[in-house]
């Protein structure tokens, strides 16, 4: 599959929207890498540019030109390349930072292409990775005229295997929100993405069977816990 100019441009521009969201995020690990920029790469076609820093110093900066399509030309998702870049970004060894050619603002440009592609044939995801795609998938906006069932309150990671998301609904008005506990880690303790079943199941769940999944759990964030990770591994 080729793309044309006006395709690449559209991944370009998602790529942008999904690292908009991690401008302030931390990295889990010993060094801190923000977002200072998004770019097209010059040097690259069909390629975006990712400058990472620490957020203090920019001379800590390091560009990472990944690609926007997979090997047999289909796009890469966005949120792909953010988790793809995020281990990239923390295995890349300094020395080879310090040998790479530099930019017009001096800045240090790795190819990650093949790095990229990698990941999306065998994907290895981190848990910031898992906590971004469960809050995202309940804080899209949703069209006008089809109104939200259920509302992104507020989320917390809870250990390396668990997190919470604050769920309510458009009659809730000012009243608490309720928590439900979902997984990291599959089966196999592999770290995994995505709460489909969840989001289609919720609004059913909620109409009395997810009373069965009530959790003994005091949070002060919440009126009621609901443990979801059970299920999930039963479905």
């Amino acid at each position: 599959m080729a793309w044309d100019e006006t395709g690449l441009s559209g991944l370009q521009a998602q790529l942008a929207h999904e690292m908009v969201s991690r401008v302030t995020a931390f990295t889990f690990g010993p060094d801190v890498r923000l977002v200072r920029g998004v770019m097209t790469s010059p040097d690259r076609p069909g390629a975006g540019r990712v400058v990472l820093w620490d957020g203090q110093r920019l001379d800590s900066s390091v560009a990472f030109d990944v690609p926007l399509t997979d090997a047999q030309g289909g796009n890469i998702p966005a949120g792909d390349i953010a988790a793809a870049l995020r281990g990239v970004a923390s295995d890349w060894p300094e020395h080879e930072t310090e040998k790479a050619p530099r930019d017009a603002f001096g800045i240090p440009v790795i190819d990650a292409s093949a790095l990229v592609h990698a990941f999306v044939a065998e994907p290895r995801f981190k848990v910031p990775d898992a906590l971004h795609a469960a809050a995202a998938a309940f804080s899209l906006s949703p069209e006008p005229e089809d109104p939200a069932e259920l509302r992104l309150r507020g989320f917390l990671l809870l250990d390396q295997a668990t997190y919470r998301l604050y769920l309510d609904t458009p009659e809730s008005q000012d009243a608490p929100p309720f928590g439900i506990d979902l997984p990291i880690q599959d089966e196999k303790g592999a770290v995994t993405v995505g709460v489909t079943a969840v989001h289609a199941a919720l609004p059913v769940l909620l109409l009395g069977e997810l009373e069965r999944m009530r959790k003994d759990a005091h949070d002060p964030y919440c009126h009621t816990v609901y443990d979801m990770v059970a299920w999930l591994s039963d479905s």
